[in-house]
């Protein structure tokens, strides 16, 4: 009988030990790590899956409305593309111009001719290859400008595509959207500073998840050190003076990136020199993507098509009232002064660009 008493205090003793320890390993736990309320974590998880969801959802809807609007558009323009459409910020496929070119200011489908007999002579003006690889180059087009309008952070020319006979695109992301469960939405927002990086031994500033939002959505913005300070001062006169927000589509690119959209423009503009006056060679030139001192910058809620010339001229106002001691501009357009409709007036250069040497020598604010 005595050994059962002993037995049942030992066990008694050994249940209330165990008890001690994990009261106070959790206590100390709980003093290190924020434990929440009972269920926040999972609840979070629970939010970033529903708006994981709706990003699909958008996703796929954005892609329906894409897809009706690439038809359309192509079946207006003779299942060509605008010489106006095709410019570095959308170029993410290959394409190919119409092979009869336009009459009366109409792409043509059909050519006729006179035989030397004098029979009539029917020229087919495209195929189904240029049909397909024209209606991905739209579709793809026309579905990054509703991703760019996303209230997500969806990126743009992230996919690749393939195409039926019966009009139907089935496209595959090469990168998958990205949400930051852990974060913890009742802290304030802080503006940190952009993050620097070292790119041939040059300073560069990363401002592509920054929360002054300046960079569009679903690119990577990364300028030099310089060009990114002279972008925020741009960011402040649009806002003081104009009450309009700028926002970066294109802006560092590495020499691969550059080569990449040179060789995309090889099927439609075979001839170099034809090819130059559109994109710049890598091969024989350092083009100003690839200083770090170059952007491409539309006012928000615009693109390069629905921008007006009034918005052109006021852009311009806006990135050339950045000005240095001496009253010179510090942004300079590639384009025509008070012309909008040659080279691209969402192109600006800064801090020593062949263009911006030149423009400062001339004393103008524009140059081809």
């Amino acid at each position: 009988m005595n050994s059962k008493k002993a037995a049942l205090v030992y066990n008694w003793t050994l249940t209330f030990m165990v008890i001690g320890i994990l009261a106070w390993a959790f206590l100390q736990f709980g003093s290190k790590h924020s434990l929440g309320s009972l269920g926040t974590k999972q609840m979070t998880i629970f939010k970033i899956y529903s708006m994981a969801e709706s990003a699909l959802f958008y996703i796929d809807q954005s892609a329906k409305y894409a897809l009706q609007q690439a038809v359309y558009d192509l079946a207006q323009n003779g299942v060509s593309v605008s010489d106006f459409e095709l410019n570095e910020i959308n170029i993410n496929l290959p394409f190919e111009k119409n092979k009869c070119g336009k009459f009366k200011d109409a792409y043509v489908w059909y050519e006729l001719s006179k035989g030397t007999s004098g029979n009539i002579l029917k020229n087919d003006c495209f195929d189904s290859n240029p049909l397909i690889t024209n209606l991905k180059f739209t579709f793809d087009k026309k579905l990054n400008d509703y991703l760019s309008l996303s209230p997500y952070n969806i990126r743009i020319n992230n996919y690749d595509y393939d195409a039926s006979g019966s009009i139907e695109i089935i496209g595959k992301a090469r990168t998958p959207l990205i949400f930051d469960i852990l974060k913890d939405e009742t802290k304030p927002i802080i503006i940190k500073e952009p993050v620097e990086v070292q790119v041939e031994q040059k300073k560069f500033s990363d401002f592509s998840t920054q929360e002054l939002k300046m960079c569009a959505k679903g690119v990577k913005c990364v300028l030099s050190e310089d060009a990114f300070k002279l972008m925020v001062k741009a960011q402040e006169i649009a806002a003081t003076k104009y009450k309009r927000k700028l926002v970066v589509n294109s802006a560092l690119r590495t020499q691969e990136e550059q080569i990449a959209i040179w060789n995309k423009f090889a099927a439609t503009y075979p001839d170099v020199t034809e090819r130059r006056k559109k994109i710049c060679d890598p091969n024989n030139l350092k083009c100003p993507h690839t200083t770090g001192n170059a952007v491409d910058v539309v006012f928000e809620g615009k693109t390069t098509k629905t921008m007006t010339n009034n918005d052109w001229l006021i852009l311009h106002e806006i990135m050339t009232g950045v000005k240095n001691d001496k009253g010179e501009p510090l942004w300079v357009r590639y384009g025509e002064e008070k012309r909008y409709d040659i080279g691209e007036p969402w192109h600006f250069e800064c801090c020593g660009t062949d263009r911006h040497k030149r423009a400062q020598a001339k004393g103008v604010t524009a140059i081809v």
